[in-house]
């Protein structure tokens, strides 16, 4: 059996596909090649050079970064089956729990239904002789486990505890994504023993981890497979090893813990901070915050210095009264949905749990945007442009189909390019600052592609990230019509200092 492994999103997700091939006949499986553009060049040139006889796809689970590229990759090559959850793309198989089935004729694989992080999730062990190994998509991790998107505690810990724990502890461990570094981060505020810091060595001495450590190894470093280790219970305060609040409390800690980079001032947020905010999310009543409804992406500029940018994801709401609260939700992608004259959005540095709060943003409509007195049009400024270049994105759910998320999107695209928005970032990240220093920054929008000069990097950069195409969602946009934009607004462009960023 040789395991090739197909890093995707390298630096943001950090997928992995596994092109999996029985030495004696070359018959092989590609593993969740959800980014087609990444894994297609790798199957032509095995294919091309004899080493390859590519007999099926194969899904850990439906999300869109590990079965979202099946259709493209059912496009490049002969028909082959789809074998995963029943909710995966263009799937053609889902096994029975426990069912074998065989690559070539040395390769035996089981599947192991593992529902939690979503019901369709399953776990695929394969042995050769004496090699065993297990992928686990986004269930078992190196040093951590998957979020509960569908299901409890206790699938979860029967996923872990009771199926994967089962397997010979020799079996070598294949998850979906490189998360190694930074789930360390979160071992070491529950253990010190020597399994974590052997993985925290070589995990600084190597960028991937995959199939370099086993099922045995998992069972004396992966907090998630020791719940009756005396210094978890130490760490949560609970005793039964599967009771909910104990195990979601360790989930959520591990999701505040993974990609953990803001660069801010400070330790890191311990355990029984990561508790505490555990127990708030449970308790408290958190209304203001449950209204957002949307999470836009683009860049904003400085007023006082057009030759900076930064890049802004915003949380939004709308505060009118009788509108939809969300209408992104998948029940509504296409019904009619009535105006929002305001929105409020609080911006952050990036999307991920520990993001910093950079600043605000308020949206009105053009028509509230007349009301306002010339001076203070001033501080407004349009969209039309991020709009209509492609710009200015929603990223999309996992789970669902991108092109269903897409036409959601370019309807959204309809009511904002017509919006004005009011900014002002407290903290600049882009130069550095550890904390939000200095005065509150006027901010404004990109008008023109000249404008961007500076900033293509950033952008490209950010494309990669969210795995979108500003020049195809310009194409979808181009039927929307560009309202006039008022004459007051966009004026730090027209300053005489104004420069290209």
């Amino acid at each position: 059996m040789h395991i090739q492994s197909i890093p995707m999103w390298k630096g943001t997700s950090n997928n992995y596909a596994y092109l999996v091939v029985d030495d004696k006949t070359r018959d092989a499986v590609i593993i969740d090649p959800a980014n087609p553009p990444e894994v297609i060049p790798v199957l032509k040139e095995q294919i091309k050079s004899g080493k390859i006889n590519l007999t099926a796809i194969v899904n850990t689970h439906h999300h869109w970064d590990h079965a979202g590229g099946n259709l493209k990759i059912l496009k490049e090559f002969d028909v082959l089956p789809v074998i995963g959850g029943t909710k995966c793309e263009a799937v053609t198989r889902t096994p029975e729990d426990k069912e074998s089935f065989k690559i070539g004729e040395s390769i035996s694989v089981r599947a192991l239904h593992t529902p939690c992080h979503t019901q369709d999730s399953i776990c695929w062990f394969m042995e050769d002789g004496n090699d065993r190994v297990v992928f686990t998509g986004d269930t078992l991790f190196i040093g951590g486990c998957g979020r509960f998107f569908e299901g409890t505690a206790e699938e979860m810990h029967k996923a872990l505890n009771v199926t994967l724990a089962s397997l010979p502890d020799d079996t070598k461990v294949y998850p979906g994504h490189e998360y190694t570094k930074s789930n360390i981060k979160f071992l070491k505020t529950v253990l010190e023993n020597e399994a974590v810091k052997d993985l925290d060595s070589f995990a600084e001495s190597n960028e991937e981890t995959q199939g370099k450590f086993t099922i045995g190894d998992e069972k004396k470093y992966n907090v998630f497979m020791m719940l009756e280790d005396p210094a978890v219970r130490k760490a949560t305060g609970k005793t039964a090893p599967v009771d909910k609040a104990l195990s979601d409390c360790l989930v959520i800690s591990m999701s505040n813990a993974e990609r953990t980079t803001n660069n801010a001032l400070g330790e890191a947020l311990s355990t029984t901070s990561r508790a505490l905010e555990t127990g708030a999310a449970l308790s408290q009543n958190f209304a203001p915050l449950k209204q957002i409804c949307a999470h836009l992406n683009a860049f904003h500029v400085y007023a006082s210095d057009t030759s900076r940018c930064v890049e802004a994801n915003h949380y939004c709401s709308h505060l009118n009264e009788g509108i939809q609260a969300c209408p992104l939700s998948v029940s509504n992608l296409f019904t009619k949905r009535l105006w929002s004259d305001v929105r409020q959005c609080l911006i952050y540095d990036t999307p991920e749990p520990n993001a910093r709060l950079i600043g605000v943003e308020y949206m009105i409509s053009g028509t509230l945007y007349k009301t306002l007195d010339a001076e203070e049009r001033k501080l407004w400024h349009s969209h039309v442009f991020e709009v209509k270049s492609g710009m200015l994105i929603l990223p999309g759910p996992e789970g669902l189909p991108q092109s269903v998320w897409e036409a959601a999107e370019t309807k959204e695209m309809e009511q904002v390019v017509g919006l004005y928005g009011k900014t002002y970032h407290f903290w600049q990240v882009d130069r550095g600052d550890k904390l939000p220093l200095g005065q509150p920054q006027l901010m404004t929008s990109f008008t023109e592609d000249a404008q961007l000069s500076g900033s293509k990097g950033k952008l490209i950069d950010r494309n990669e990230r969210f795995s979108v195409d500003s020049e195809a969602k310009k194409a979808k946009r181009s039927y929307i019509a560009e309202p006039e934009i008022h004459g007051d607004a966009d004026n730090a462009w027209k300053k005489p200092n104004a420069t290209e960023g």
